[in-house]
């Protein structure tokens, strides 16, 4: 009697197991094989993704310096770094600007020898990503007192006038403007030019409106970058030396205007006052128009 019922227990035993094995394995079999090659996927992933490695790589250095300071030199503009990361993130870096930050701003006027740490310098490392060594790992640099000045805008031309013609005078609206940079170069700058005015064959004056003013030194900074320039253009002129009649005594004057006008001009154009002083006599020429406005008397002597 427990033999039967024994074997019935068994085959009992292995059609539930058969059942189970039917629906773990065989029912909606596409689906389950699905989710186990995500599930391997994802494992997969995430074990290559988190995979840690070295790499060294080129770097451009770079400066913070103080508003009162200004880098006058480096000994190097590049470095070499070496990083610690994720390797996919690390493979990202090969081909792309890397940028190595040094603080200045604390540093004094002068010659320094710096010394680049990895705790010492900033970088656009992206996250996961660590600094962890830079060579060379100290350099020279230069740093200068930056200083204010105000200077005289000088008008520079290019070309000449037309034949005949010369220039008169110049002028610059500003006349001044404030720079600013190493104290060593502002020191040495008297006046700052403009860009050159093209004047060839003028016969009359020039007016040039928002006239750049050349900047000498990049490290300098202009605090007002253009200007209007006016190139006052006329006749060529001459000298012409008169002899004149004044209180019994023979005065001799030189002027100075236009060719056209002065070789026109003659002696009653002039007229002499004899000036008395304590140091002897003199001699004030009045002009008539049109010399008077555009001629100047140069010498004049009393006899």
């Amino acid at each position: 009697m427990n033999g039967p019922r024994q074997a019935a227990g068994l085959r009992s035993t292995l059609l539930f197991f058969k059942h189970i094995l039917r629906k773990v394995f065989l029912e909606d079999w596409l689906l389950k094989l699905t989710a186990l090659l995500i599930t391997f996927a994802l494992w997969f992933g995430v074990s290559v993704s988190s995979k840690k490695g070295t790499a060294t790589l080129a770097a451009q250095l770079a400066f913070r310096v103080s508003d009162d300071t200004v880098l006058m030199s480096a000994g190097v503009q590049d470095v070499t770094i070496r990083v610690a990361g994720n390797d996919q993130t690390i493979d990202q870096l090969f081909g792309n600007d890397i940028r190595v930050t040094a603080d200045l701003t604390q540093q004094q006027p002068g010659d320094r020898i710096l010394t680049l740490t990895p705790q010492s310098v900033s970088t656009n490392l992206p996250s996961g990503v660590k600094l962890e060594d830079i060579q060379p790992s100290r350099i020279a640099v230069k740093l200068e007192a930056v200083e204010q000045k105000d200077l005289p805008v000088d008008a520079a031309t290019t070309g000449e006038p037309a034949a005949g013609y010369e220039v008169y005078s110049t002028s610059v609206t500003p006349a001044r403007v404030g720079v600013s940079g190493p104290s060593s170069f502002i020191h040495s700058l008297e006046s700052l030019p403009t860009t050159a005015v093209d004047i060839a064959g003028a016969k009359g004056d020039v007016m040039a409106r928002q006239v750049p003013i050349a900047i000498p030194n990049p490290k300098v900074t202009v605090f007002n970058t253009i200007a209007d320039v006016t190139v006052e253009i006329g006749e060529k002129r001459i000298e012409r030396t008169f002899v004149l009649s004044a209180g019994g005594k023979k005065v001799t004057a030189v002027i100075f205007g236009p060719r056209s006008l002065v070789t026109k001009a003659k002696a009653s154009d002039l007229k002499a006052d004899i000036v008395k002083g304590e140091n002897g006599d003199s001699a004030q020429i009045t002009l008539s128009e049109p010399l008077k406005s555009t001629a100047e008397i140069r010498r004049v002597r009393v006899d």
